[in-house]
């Protein structure tokens, strides 16, 4: 027997390394996604056992001088992966980026890779194709003005890609399928005319690259809104239309991808106070790529729900939720939660419930709750940065050891009626991927602040040095410390739509740490915890006005070419653009939304460009286009100049952000819509009930 395990042994020892733990990490091949705001990235790795591979981010639109510093990638070893993941947020649309990746390991690997990214662009009404009129009616008409299709078969019969259909007001009937499709680049557009509510009541869709916009979709039998169908159709189109009476209001299929969903007016038929876990504002059913966005939520038991890969979630205004107000719930890598207002959600602000994948991103979000302002299932390497978090009680109590996996910084925790602000009884040690820290939290005198390992602690000071957590951390006072602070009962009782801004004098000002890429236009000293700045304008949420979401021109380059879109985004298309001041470089000219020509004298000029929608709403942005040598650098970036010179007509100016502060055109409450948004206006006054009594108080 000796000779038998002396041979194992032989053996064993014999044996190639690969199967002991591998410190060294060695990276996979890079895989990437876009939104029109984002990139998601993830790099597999081989080996680094011990967790301590990093990875700096760095981007910069191609060809520009100067790099730029995003959040760094995260390990992930979640649900089987060993990766390194994560996101660069608030990019321009329609640009293409460099990104550069910096691997480090202590234990060997390091390596540098840089890859090419292009945003999406913000989806545009089509050019070149035909102009057709539609009324209801049971068939006939050519679709001339004078003639116009009677009822929607009879249009779908001529239908193609880049034609635009224009509804006029009247009620089309049940349940219509959409069967004809545009093509990529060319959408088949069905429009509300403007001349009263083209009804629908509920809209099967098949066809992929199809836009829908203006109509007023009612749903009578309580099922779904809008359905994609078994087709899986892509590249949809839904803005400003209003949704009422529906179980689902939004319903792609899960093989459906790039949805831009944005500026609608949804009310569904749960209740707030009906107790109500099924019924869904937006329910994206596991699908990629889509953007929810803008959009005035509630009457329905979950704002948004199920995320798939690459999904962002972003300027939405929730309230009235019987349920959660946005459930990522079984998505995997890059969800990204930023800028939403979440009010009266009866159960739970955000869940993850549980994650499948990491990190998910939230931030700059307004989060009041009945019960928790996150659930916590199944958590790991959530990034959760500068939200106001504000239960009623309990701020967050399930499962509350799994924050060690998270990133948490420059947020505020705060309970109402008092109680802990973390209530944990189980153990959590911190590990490896542990960042608890410069977070503000307000227990309401409860006679503790934490609890922590079934550990209670009396005051945060005592949790600091019982736990090591949270070194940075500081107590408020969320009465005097925020300049409005209006929650007079628990949820589904109504929470006043408002934005708990910091007052002057408030201890969270200046208390938190520079983020790259998240608070870099900081105004004091460091940044502000919770999801407002000093000094910021405020963000966007639901529905907004036209505005110019360019930011910046990049620098053109003498007796070269030149050719860049300036992008808008609201309001209703189409947009026409002019130069409203100032003069453009000699040889350059604004065609359309484009900037031509060749330059041929050096020098920078200054510049105020106008954009006007259909509805003769306008905004305009005060720019700087810099004319430089061959491989010569304004030094200036070619930053725009607009930040506090934007405006939009008919709304208090503004430089912000989409709802996220950072650096976008908008208005700062959604009651000043368009005039042109004639289907929206009849049923808005539904949903922004609670807004005209918080208006009134």
């Amino acid at each position: 027997m000796r000779n038998v395990w002396s041979a194992v042994t032989a053996l064993v020892l014999s044996l190639p390394l690969t199967a002991a733990a591998q410190p060294a990490a060695t990276p996979g091949t890079v895989s990437s996604e876009v939104t029109l705001r984002s990139i998601g990235i993830e790099w597999p790795l081989t080996g680094d056992d011990n967790h301590d591979a990093t990875c700096a981010v760095d981007y910069r639109v191609q060809g520009a001088p100067d790099w730029s510093e995003a959040l760094p990638l995260l390990r992930v070893d979640y649900e089987g992966a060993n990766t390194l993941a994560g996101s660069i947020l608030f990019l321009e649309p329609s640009a293409d980026y460099e990104v550069r990746l910096t691997l480090a390991d202590p234990d060997g690997g390091n390596t540098t890779e840089t890859i090419t990214v292009a945003t999406r662009s913000v989806p545009t009404l089509p050019v070149g194709g035909n102009d057709y009129h539609v009324v209801p009616g049971s068939g006939g008409g050519s679709g001339s003005e004078a003639d116009p299709f009677m009822g929607i078969d009879a249009a779908q019969a001529v239908a193609a890609a880049g034609d635009i259909f224009l509804l006029h007001g009247g009620n089309y009937g049940g349940r219509i399928e959409f069967d004809a499709a545009g093509e990529p680049g060319n959408y088949l557009v069905w429009k509300a005319a403007g001349d009263g509510d083209a009804i629908i009541e509920g809209i099967e869709l098949t066809g992929s690259h199809t836009w829908f916009e203006g109509l007023r979709v009612v749903v009578t039998d309580g099922e779904i809104g809008i359905h994609g169908t078994y087709l899986n159709p892509e590249d949809v189109v839904i803005v400003r239309n209003a949704i009422s009476g529906c179980h689902y209001c939004v319903y792609p299929k899960e093989e459906s991808s790039n949805w831009y969903i944005a500026d609608n007016v949804i009310f569904g038929d749960e209740p707030p106070d009906s107790g109500s876990l099924d019924g869904e504002g937006v329910e994206l059913n596991h699908g990629n790529g889509h953007i929810v966005a803008h959009n005035s939520i509630s009457n329905v038991a979950d704002g948004v729900s199920y995320p798939g890969a690459g999904c962002d979630i972003y300027g939405n205004d929730i309230f009235d939720v019987s349920d959660d107000g946005i459930e990522p719930d079984y998505g995997p890598a890059n969800v990204r939660v930023w800028g939403n207002r979440i009010s009266n959600a009866a159960n739970n602000g955000i869940s993850f419930q549980p994650m499948s994948g990491a990190p998910w991103y939230v931030i700059r979000n307004q989060v009041v709750a009945g019960q928790n302002v996150i659930k916590i299932r199944d958590m790991d390497r959530a990034v959760i940065l500068h939200n106001t978090f504000v239960g009623w009680a309990q701020v967050v109590s399930n499962d509350t050891q799994q924050l060690v996996g998270a990133w948490s910084n420059n947020n505020l925790w705060i309970s109402v009626d008092g109680w802990y602000c973390w209530e944990n009884g189980s153990p959590g040690p911190a590990d490896w991927r542990t960042n608890l820290d410069y977070d503000g939290f307000d227990w309401a005198g409860h006679v503790y602040a934490m609890k922590w390992n079934d550990v209670r602690y009396d005051t945060l000071a005592d949790f600091i040095a019982g736990t090591g957590l949270e070194p940075h951390g500081i107590a408020i006072d969320a009465p005097t410390c925020l300049e409005s602070f209006n929650v007079p009962a628990s949820p589904p009782a109504s929470v006043p739509a408002q934005f708990m801004t910091l007052a002057a004098g408030c201890n969270a000002i200046d208390a938190g740490i520079a983020l790259p890429s998240i608070n870099d236009d900081y105004t004091g000293s460091a940044p502000d915890l919770g999801a407002y700045e000093v000094g910021a304008e405020l963000p966007v949420y639901g529905p907004r006005a036209v505005s110019i979401v360019t930011t910046e021109l990049p620098d053109a380059v003498i007796d070269t070419a030149y050719d860049f879109a300036l992008q808008a985004a609201g309001g209703t298309q189409p947009y026409s653009w002019a130069l409203a001041s100032g003069e453009l470089p000699v040889g350059i000219s604004l065609d359309g939304a484009s900037l031509t020509g060749t330059p041929t004298e050096l020098g920078a000029s200054s510049l105020t460009i106008e954009v006007t929608d259909g509805a003769e709403s306008t905004a305009t942005r005060d720019f700087t286009l810099d004319v430089v040598p061959p491989g010569g650098s304004s030094g200036t970036g070619g930053a725009g100049q607009g930040g506090a010179a934007a405006s939009s007509s008919g709304a208090s100016a503004a430089d912000v952000d989409d709802g996220c502060g950072c650096s976008l055109l908008g208005v700062q409450d959604n009651r000043s819509l368009p005039l042109g948004i004639l289907s929206l206006l009849s049923f808005a006054a539904l949903a922004d009930r609670r807004r005209r009594r918080t208006a009134a108080a």
